[in-house]
Parts: structure tokens; C-alpha cells; sequence
């Protein structure tokens, strides 16, 4: 079941977040997750239209969009590969006509999956809390002039 997220659920979200965040870019300290962990809990998903997927009554992932931006995509590490990423990113996909994300390039798996859904490369650029090498991606469900 996807739903609209509660505030009761921010913790178990955030929680989400950083067990995937810390599995997904081991190629960033530890600590720039903990040190944000806060923000996410009280402005990023407050703030975005956040979209939490249930399996046998508990959160198991979630979707945060911000307009046509896809704020965060996450799931709990112990359930992933079963698909519930690309039951969210269908769910998102149904409410939007477009969507732009920006995914870092080392997460080649994150890359992969993107692409496989259709987003389309559109520039790599820096992250400027991390230092590292970002991917923005844009999916459309009208096609792109070339």
C-alpha cells in the first residue's frame, strides 16, 4: 500500500534514509549523513509530498517530491531488490507529467535503475554539501525533442 506520509512516521523514515544512505554511498563519511539526519526530519520531508510504502503494516520505503523534483527515494536495506523501488518510482510517475532528480554518479546502481525506468541523462554537476559528482536526470512522459 502507498499513502501520504504522517508526521508520526518521519522517524521510521529517517531512519530509512540513513541505513540506505550509509549501504548506497559508502563513498561518503558516515558522519555527513548523521550530521543531516536532523534537517531531514524537520524541514526536507515535512516540507516535500512524501509517499510511504507499507508491506505486512510497516514502512518499508518512501518517495519525497517537491513539485517535479524527486527530493529522495529510499528503502529500508533489508527489502530491497524486491521491487518496491520501482512500485514507488510508479506511483510518482503516475502523478507527475515530469520528473528531475539528481542521483550521484558513483551510485552506479541508483544510475542503472533511473535509466531503466526511462529518466535520461541531462548534466553531471558537483554537490556542493558533498563534494562529490552528481547526475540530474529527467524523465518525461511526453518524449524530448532532440
Amino acid at each position: 500500500m502507498i499513502r501520504l506520509a504522517e508526521p508520526e512516521d518521519i522517524p521510521q523514515l529517517v531512519d530509512i534514509w540513513l541505513r540506505a544512505s550509509r549501504l548506497a554511498h559508502a563513498f561518503i563519511p558516515e558522519a555527513f549523513w548523521l550530521e543531516r539526519a536532523d534537517d531531514m526530519a524537520r524541514r526536507y520531508l515535512p516540507a516535500a509530498e512524501t509517499y510511504v510504502l507499507e508491506a505486512a503494516g510497516r514502512a518499508v520505503g518512501f518517495a519525497a517530491l517537491n513539485g517535479e523534483h524527486l527530493e529522495a527515494l529510499f528503502i529500508d536495506p533489508d527489502v530491497q531488490s524486491f521491487g518496491h523501488g520501482t512500485h514507488l518510482m510508479a506511483h510518482a510517475m503516475s502523478c507527475r507529467e515530469r520528473i528531475t532528480l539528481c542521483v550521484y554518479s558513483r551510485n552506479v546502481r541508483a544510475v542503472s535503475f533511473y535509466r531503466r525506468l526511462g529518466f535520461q541523462f541531462v548534466e553531471e554537476r558537483m554537490d556542493p554539501l558533498s563534494g562529490e559528482q552528481e547526475t540530474l536526470m529527467l524523465w518525461s512522459r511526453q518524449p524530448q525533442e532532440p
